[in-house]
């Protein structure tokens, strides 16, 4: 599904991802954590096209992005979703036209298709009946599931999720951290999540990865990490490396 191999990145003379290699199987759920600066978010804009390695290759179901044209990666990205941190909703359109952007902008569907679309997304995220509702009418929370059902619009194949519970009290946290298992397991997306907080990885994924000087960790699994051998790893769990 998703094939990272060796790639490296440097911004200026820091090196931020240093020859690092990741497999991810179709509807896997993986987690990457780190400090941060480390490097998660950088990873997940390499994964997308948004910026390219240094050198290595990035395969999406075979087709390596690096050796891609922008016309070729814009039509790759319509396999992905993606969950930004601050949900980045567009102030200026209702909950119907945010979810039903990538379809519009993407796709030959009708306006009834797009609806409806948009009405099955919004249910399956909890939020049935928001569809003429602002941005600024919505919590927290609210947006997060509204940023979600945006992101798997398209039907995507893969969904990127930058730090989905942050700014979230612990019961939002946990609503979002079972809307990802939920849609995994209802879908059969394959999820990489980027995070730091303790309790979204371990609810949500299936493999823990931890970024530490460019490069991923031996995986733990959720039964695993908080008996890790990494010194790394027991660490960040403990809390001595969260900034």
């Amino acid at each position: 599904m998703i094939e990272i191999k060796n790639i490296t990145k440097h911004f200026g003379t820091k090196q931020v991802v240093n020859n690092l290699s990741l497999s991810v199987n179709q509807g896997e759920k993986i987690a990457i954590i780190g400090p941060s600066g480390c490097g998660k978010s950088t990873l997940l804009r390499l994964i997308i096209g948004l910026q390219f390695p240094d050198s290595g290759h990035i395969l999406i179901e075979n087709q390596d992005i690096t050796q891609m044209t922008t016309k070729e990666i814009n039509k790759l990205r319509l396999k992905f979703g993606l969950l930004f941190q601050s949900s980045a909703l567009f102030d200026s359109m209702n909950v119907e036209h945010n979810v039903g952007f990538t379809l519009r902008e993407n796709f030959k569907f009708s306006n009834d298709e797009i609806q409806k679309t948009v009405r099955e997304k919004l249910e399956l995220v909890d939020m049935k009946g928001t569809e003429k509702n602002m941005p600024s009418d919505l919590s927290g929370g609210m947006k997060k599931r509204i940023g979600l059902a945006r992101a798997i619009a398209a039907n995507p194949e893969i969904i990127l999720y930058d730090e989905p519970t942050t700014g979230l009290d612990p019961i939002l946290s946990t609503n979002i951290e079972d809307l990802i298992v939920k849609l995994n397991k209802k879908l059969n997306i394959t999820s990489i999540i980027v995070t730091h907080q303790i309790s979204t990885i371990l609810r949500t994924a299936d493999k823990i990865y931890m970024m530490h000087e460019g490069k991923l960790l031996e995986p733990e699994t959720p039964k695993t990490i908080y008996h890790s051998q990494n010194k790394y790893i027991r660490e960040f769990i403990r809390g001595g490396l969260t900034e």
